[in-house]
């Protein structure tokens, strides 16, 4: 069972919705490159944040809500994300913003996960969308699905000696419509794959 709760000082990013920059575990901002979701490690929960107090309750199932610890206590997530320059690292939140973002790629991740078996997504940045939401503002992050690989071991591999095994291409772009063969029969459509949680329904 991976251990995503605690703050022991682990590589860590985090989406600063009022600048709309990326930051990590060193306090620099950075700019986030392409990558790959472990979707194995996705948890849901209720994250307390403020001035020196970070506390993480998480949920006994993925998307199901567990009982509020305390008001002050806010929806959130926590996913495992590697790149070749940043090595795994943990992007946990609660903001409205964030968690709309990462919902979204999730979803789409989550209804294509069957079809590629014993692979991870690689994922996108691809700037974000300010919003007004009640009172207040915030921004969501906006991510693309680009390809998918087979995991990284780095995943489960002592970081200290993890190898940047990844394979970070795009993938082929699709011929033209000149060079597709008019004998060729077309593909039967995938099985309709089902999905673990329906739109909007992990952090509500």
């Amino acid at each position: 069972m991976l251990n995503l709760s605690s703050g022991n000082g682990g590589a860590y990013i985090r989406f600063l919705s009022q600048t709309q920059k990326w930051e990590n575990s060193d306090k620099a901002v950075i700019t986030l490159p392409l990558m790959v979701m472990d979707m194995e490690s996705v948890r849901t929960g209720w994250l307390l944040l403020a001035v020196g107090q970070r506390d993480w309750v998480e949920d006994a199932t993925v998307g199901v809500k567990g009982k509020q610890p305390a008001p002050e206590y806010k929806r959130g997530f926590s996913v495992k994300l590697f790149s070749k320059p940043t090595g795994v690292v943990e992007w946990c939140a609660n903001q409205v913003g964030a968690n709309k973002g990462f919902q979204a790629i999730f979803n789409e991740c989550d209804k294509l996960a069957n079809q590629h078996p014993g692979k991870v997504p690689i994922i996108s940045y691809d700037g974000s969308t300010a919003v007004k939401i009640g009172a207040g503002n915030t921004s969501i992050p906006n991510f693309s699905l680009k390809n998918w690989v087979t995991r990284p071991a780095a995943f489960d591999a002592d970081q200290a000696n993890a190898e940047a095994d990844a394979d970070f291409e795009e993938p082929e772009a699709a011929p033209a419509p000149a060079q597709v063969r008019q004998s060729a029969k077309p593909k039967p459509a995938p099985a309709p794959v089902k999905q673990q949680q329906d739109d909007e329904e992990m952090f509500n």
